[in-house]
Order: structure tokens, then C-alpha cells, then sequence
């Protein structure tokens, strides 16, 4: 039986997951694997409980989300992917002596899709003394729609990924203030399962494991 793995959303960071399917690394390990669509994170992770997914990816701090707010939650992570956050801070004029408490003096909206990115941009804030809550980010719009807010100079800043930030940045309309890959490794983006599915099918999970790693061996090289 093969295994249902479920997208999160589309995003150009998540390549790792379809170079896997695409050179067939996974099967070389010794697993099949179905790539099931998902029109959005929500409906991911309610497809991973009801049955109809056995894995998807996502972010670690979902699933301690999760965790912190049900008892006796059964989502487990499993085979780092994504070790570096793919955000930026990309904003109307150019700053190009930005610092994170620029942010306060600012529009600024942050991710409303996911969780992850405020989460940690939060940690950064919180790093360089600053208190998260003085921000008070606009939240609610896609960053679609805050992209396009951007080029209408009706918002001073946005947290992006690609191709948002780059695509502003290529027309003029933005400027890079902060790429939170600086910060370093992070746990971003990992295959997430069922307690019970990692307990059951351990021998496909792992040979998962295994074509994820020399995918990424190959990104490496």
C-alpha cells in the first residue's frame, strides 16, 4: 500500500519534497509514494486525522501547537527538510540600515497563512530587546493581497516568501529588509505523521527518511 503524502500549500522552498518525486528517490529507497493536493494548510492537517493523508509536511511549531491545545494529540515529526526560514521582511523604500525595531514605526503585516513565520520573527524581535506586542502587525491579508498594498503605497512593509518578495524586488516596488535566513538553522519545515502510522508503517517512514536525505544531498551538490 503506498503512502498518501499531502502538501502543506505550494511554495518554491518546498522543492526538496517534489524533487523527491520527480527523480524518484523515494521509490529507489523502497517506498511508494502518492502526492496528494491540498488547497490549503487546514485542509492538510485535517486529512492527516481523518485518514485520507499518511504523512504531509509542514512546520514543527503546528504540530506543537496542536499539542499545546489537545490533549492526547498524536502528531509526531519526523525527517528535517527545511532548516533555514524562507521569509523576508520586504518593504516600500529602501532601508538599507534596517533593524528589527524599525518594525514598530511602521505599516507592517505580517503572514496570516501559517504560523510558523510570525513565530519566529516574534523570537527574533524578542532577541534584539524588542517587545513583539509594541509591533502590533495588520494581519487577516494574504500575502498576495499584501504584496499588492505594497505597490499601491497604501503598506510600508510585508513579511513575503517567493516569488512575492522577489517579484517586487525585480520591479522596484520593494526592497529587501531582512532575510530571516540569517538567523541560522532552523527546524522549519519536517514530514509530519500520526503516532500511530509512525508505530505502524516505521519501515516505509524511515525509507522515506532515506530519499528525503539523498534529495538533499543533491540539492547540496
Amino acid at each position: 500500500m503506498p503512502i498518501v503524502l499531502s502538501e502543506n500549500f505550494r511554495a518554491l522552498f518546498y522543492a526538496p519534497f517534489y524533487a523527491a518525486l520527480a527523480t524518484g528517490a523515494f521509490r529507489d529507497a523502497g517506498v511508494e509514494v502518492i502526492l496528494r493536493p491540498s488547497p490549503s494548510p487546514q485542509a492538510a492537517a485535517a486529512a492527516l486525522r481523518t485518514g485520507e493523508a499518511d504523512v504531509m509536511w509542514g512546520g514543527p511549531l503546528r504540530v506543537m501547537i496542536v499539542h499545546d491545545s489537545e490533549r492526547g494529540a498524536d502528531l509526531v515529526c519526523f525527517a528535517d527538510v527545511v532548516a533555514r526560514d524562507p521569509f523576508f521582511v520586504v518593504g516600500a523604500r529602501p532601508r538599507p540600515d534596517f533593524k528589527l525595531a524599525d518594525l514598530a514605526q511602521v505599516s507592517f503585516a505580517a503572514v496570516s497563512e501559517v504560523p510558523t513565520p510570525w513565530i519566529c520573527l516574534a523570537h527574533d524581535l524578542r532577541l534584539a530587546g524588542i517587545d513583539p506586542d509594541r509591533l502590533e502587525p495588520l494581519s487577516g491579508a494574504s500575502m498576495a493581497d499584501n504584496a499588492a498594498a505594497i505597490r499601491a503605497g497604501t503598506l510600508d512593509a510585508a513579511q513575503l516568501f517567493q516569488p512575492y518578495a522577489e517579484e517586487l524586488i525585480a520591479s522596484g516596488a520593494g526592497n529587501l529588509w531582512y532575510a530571516a535566513a540569517t538567523r541560522g538553522l532552523t527546524a522549519y519545515t519536517t514530514l509530519v505523521t500520526r503516532r500511530g502510522t509512525l508505530e505502524k508503517r516505521q519501515d516505509e517512514l524511515l525509507a522515506m527518511t532515506t530519499g528525503m536525505h539523498r534529495t538533499l544531498g543533491r540539492f547540496a551538490t
